[in-house]
């Protein structure tokens, strides 16, 4: 009787606030418990003359913020703002480039509420589930925007700068409504948690012809581990630049034997990477950048085939510094196998 005296009231209570749906009551209660975690973020240019940038970030700790790595990059004296218009300095803890993330120190406040990451794969996430997100669009805000995931994958349209993001194997998409200053906006599930952190929109604003762009949760979940244990990341990289086979002109490829558009081939090589050590081979370019010749193809990460550039970033995010990782190899015309040991990667 208890339990259906509670039933009725919670029912009634959603009428009252003329939500009838269960889904709107469910987008309502999470809209409601994220308000208070998240923040508008914001700071002075580093370059005189240029605006100020404004984004979203929100609480994983009491005192921590994570953001958009491109938020915070060229900024500094850098505040956050709060749901009820409370302002507080913060400063940079610790970033994460490879994945466009930042996670901020706030001074003087406790969180009001934290928000949780999602510890669920991007590829397990059903698509055309409900999401909802909550940030300051044009600094203005919260303001919240409801739609549906729509796709999981990676990001085959040029970003203004390639370095930043570049270890994202797949991205989530959505067509919930966002915008400028949205950047490190969570996009939540309606049970609350956190499935991705908006990175971009590409097209032009989400929902009117444009398409919104998030790392997964459980990615910058793993990020965040790294960066409060570590203060880099810890996520396994290769330390080369990647060009996905079906990218490339078919006649160079059936030049050195290949009858395969599945793959990645190494394009520039870092000094002192993984890839550098174990003796990976860059592709010959002349000064205008055209390719001259193929470098080494990657055919498989520890036996698993991968499909493009975005499989080998993701098998590979999987690792940690010390680990042994095999890598079956495309040169020359004949197949080999070469073990990369990953290593922790520079501070930048």
């Amino acid at each position: 009787m208890r339990f259906l005296s509670l039933t009725f009231a919670l029912l009634l209570f959603a009428l009252a606030q003329r939500l009838v749906a269960p889904e709107e009551v469910a987008r309502s209660g999470v809209i409601g418990k994220a308000l208070p975690a998240v923040v508008r973020v914001q700071g002075t240019p580093l370059a005189p003359g240029e605006e100020g940038v404004v984004g979203t970030g929100f609480f994983v700790s009491p005192i921590r913020v994570v953001t958009n790595y491109h938020v915070v990059r060229d900024l500094t004296d850098l505040t956050v703002r709060l749901s009820d218009g409370r302002t507080y300095p913060a400063e940079r803890f610790a970033v994460d480039p490879g994945i466009d993330i930042a996670l901020l120190t706030v001074r003087g406040v406790q969180a009001p509420r934290v928000l949780t990451l999602t510890k669920t794969p991007a590829r397990s996430l059903p698509l055309g589930m409900g999401v909802v997100l909550v940030g300051f669009p044009y600094g203005q805000g919260p303001l919240a925007s409801y739609g549906i995931l729509s796709g999981v994958g990676p990001l085959e349209v040029p970003t203004p700068d390639p370095s930043v993001g570049a270890e994202v194997g797949e991205y989530l998409f959505t067509d919930a409504p966002l915008t400028v200053g949205n950047s490190g906006s969570p996009l939540l599930s309606l049970q609350g948690e956190v499935i991705g952190v908006v990175a971009d929109v590409i097209g032009g604003p989400a929902g009117v012809g444009g398409i919104g762009v998030a790392v997964p949760g459980e990615l910058v979940a793993q990020s965040i581990q790294d960066l409060e244990r570590f203060g880099i990341p810890q996520r396994g990289w290769l330390g080369a630049s990647l060009v996905s086979l079906d990218e490339l002109p078919p006649v160079l490829l059936r030049a050195v034997g290949l009858t395969t558009v599945q793959g990645a081939m190494v394009d520039k090589v870092e000094p002192g990477s993984p890839a550098a050590r174990a003796g990976l081979r860059g592709a010959q370019r002349d000064a205008q950048g055209r390719l001259l010749a193929l470098g080494d193809v990657i055919l498989a990460v520890e036996g698993q085939a991968v499909k493009d550039k975005a499989d080998v970033v993701r098998l590979l995010a999987r690792h940690r510094p010390g680990d042994r990782v095999r890598l079956q190899l495309w040169r020359e015309g004949r197949r080999l196998e070469v073990t990369l040991t990953m290593v922790a990667r520079p501070r930048r």
